[in-house]
């Protein structure tokens, strides 16, 4: 059985079909777990960054751009652990 990627799922199947969180799920879906979380560390510190800068102060966190990238890397960190 060959196994659709997951961003080929939202694609498909997702009422969110959002391009910008599936490009997201995209960038990062062929990542070892590894290499999610090291990809998450990264993302989370520049994450971060954004949310102290006085600028953001009161936005919204759907404003910073990491924000797709960390519901994806999550969201992939949780399937491999534990559903594959």
């Amino acid at each position: 059985m060959i196994r659709q990627s997951l961003s080929a799922q939202l694609r498909t199947w997702s009422p969110l079909r959002d391009p910008i969180a599936v490009a997201a799920f995209e960038r990062y879906e062929d990542l070892t777990i590894t290499e999610l979380d090291l990809a998450w560390d990264r993302i989370n510190a520049a994450f971060r960054v954004w949310v102290e800068a006085p600028e953001n102060a009161g936005r919204s966190i759907q404003d910073a751009p990491q924000y797709w990238d960390r519901i994806a890397i999550g969201s992939l960190q949780e399937r491999r652990t534990w559903w594959e």
